[in-house]
């Protein structure tokens, strides 16, 4: 009896199939990025001045020149500005305006020179609804003067960290 069992049991052993296992390997993946930046300007209006009153090396007052920040990432931790635009025709270091008449721009604090042929100017990250502030005017750059409408493009390309 013990003998019918034991040939059974080994019967069903060896019908029995064998088991099979399988590794899997996967990768995770990802990136993290530092975060975004967002920012707006608006065209500012330098005044309106008499060419009569450029008598020499005249300049007008100061007009702030705001960049608005609409939010930064808090990982941001440097915002990089690359300001440039046309040169005037007497005096490179400002930028374009009239006959006579150039534009100079400048970082207002601290009072930094900023030149058409590509200046950068680094600030640190400002809270959303503040301002990475410039500040520009009429300079004079050459005896005669014309009269006209000045429009100065000028291009700021912003990296942060």
């Amino acid at each position: 009896m013990y003998r019918i069992r034991i040939i059974t049991l080994l019967g069903l052993l060896l019908c029995t199939s064998a088991i099979q296992a399988q590794t899997v390997n996967f990768n995770l993946t990802g990136t993290i990025t530092p975060g975004v930046c967002r920012f707006t300007a608006a065209n500012v209006d330098l005044g309106t001045f008499a060419s009569t009153s450029f008598t020499g090396s005249t300049t007008t007052p100061f007009v702030d020149v705001p960049i608005t920040s609409t939010g930064c990432d808090p990982l941001v931790t440097l915002v990089h500005m690359r300001v440039t635009g046309t040169a005037d025709l007497a005096n490179g270091n400002l930028f374009r305006g009239v006959t006579g008449i150039g534009i100079e721009l400048r970082r207002k604090t601290p009072a930094t020179a900023v030149r058409p042929a590509g200046t950068i100017v680094d600030f640190t990250p400002v809270a959303s609804g503040s301002t990475y502030l410039f500040e520009a005017r009429f300079s004079q750059s050459a005896p005669t003067v014309a009269a006209g409408t000045v429009t100065a493009p000028v291009t700021i390309n912003i990296t942060y960290n």
